[in-house]
């Protein structure tokens, strides 16, 4: 009896031992993606067409899917952010997606460790919403997710899959918290370094808000300092209040000052912006 034991041991031993190291047909990948002051990182294994159809065959119409292959797909944020419009706490989630013919569910589940679909329950849903399915520009042999189409604190993210794209908008709170502390520090704590009053002025001309506000912070900057920069950004806020006469005369005083400190960049700014606003001017 004893001998058996020992040559079944050995038998499986060798089947074991005898196997050979292939690589996972669907690899795993790791995303990761600043977007504002947020990271967002999805992690999902990704497998390839391989001459079968896709969706409403091997992944079936308006069913479960995992968002991959293996284990549920996960994406965890850093920092509360807005998702298709809706708020969503920082935490880790698992993405599940219910494809259909033309429109999709997208599905974040507050349960993020599952083996495929095994254990999913609509119930733990923190979010889902339903997205249109449109042709992707190219064929995707390997399912592929993306986060593209980037702003200061917004971005898509995309699922792209043989023939198929969908994405939804994500968007972090940068601008909420830029604005709050420029209120703060200018508002409440009054602090008078003329380097924040630039720093805000020129957010708000980047970030196409309140352009009168921009104009009298820029102004209280230049007011305690003379800077090259902040003399160019004056000139650009009048610009765009057209006041062309003045924004030439400021800009004029920025490459004066450009000059004296051979600050190039900003000279060869100041004579595009010149010859734009001089043309602008001679064609009224």
């Amino acid at each position: 009896m004893k001998l058996i034991h020992i040559l079944f041991f050995a038998c499986v031993t060798s089947i074991a031992f005898g196997q050979l190291n292939l690589p996972n047909a669907s690899p795993d990948q790791e995303l990761t993606q600043h977007l504002g002051f947020t990271e967002v990182q999805i992690k999902y294994s990704r497998p390839s067409v391989r001459d079968r159809t896709i969706f409403g065959d091997l992944v079936p119409y308006d069913q479960l899917w995992r968002t991959g292959a293996h284990d549920a797909t996960t994406i965890w944020l850093s920092d509360s952010i807005m998702i298709n419009g809706v708020n969503i706490p920082s935490d880790t989630f698992s993405l599940f997606t219910i494809p259909g013919k033309n429109e999709w569910t997208i599905i974040f589940n507050k349960v993020p460790e599952m083996h495929g679909t095994s254990g999913y329950a609509e119930a733990n849903d923190q979010l889902r919403f339903k997205v249109k399915s449109e042709k992707a520009p190219r064929f995707y042999e390997t399912f592929t997710i993306e986060i593209n189409d980037l702003t200061k604190d917004g971005a898509f993210v995309y699922l792209l899959w043989e023939n198929t794209l969908v994405k939804f908008p994500i968007q972090s709170y940068a601008d909420h918290k830029v604005m709050a502390e420029i209120a703060d520090r200018i508002n409440i704590k009054k602090e008078e370094k003329a380097s924040l009053y630039y720093q805000a002025s020129l957010y708000y001309f980047n970030n196409n808000k309140d352009l009168n506000q921009a104009y009298e912070w820029v102004k209280v900057a230049n007011g305690k300092t003379q800077d090259a920069a902040y003399l160019q950004l004056q000139a650009k806020l009048e610009a765009a209040q057209r006041r062309a006469s003045e924004a030439l005369v400021t800009l004029s005083k920025s490459t004066e000052l450009a000059k004296a400190k051979k600050l190039e960049p900003i000279l060869k700014a100041n004579e595009k912006l010149a010859q734009d606003w001089s043309n602008k001017k001679s064609k009224k």
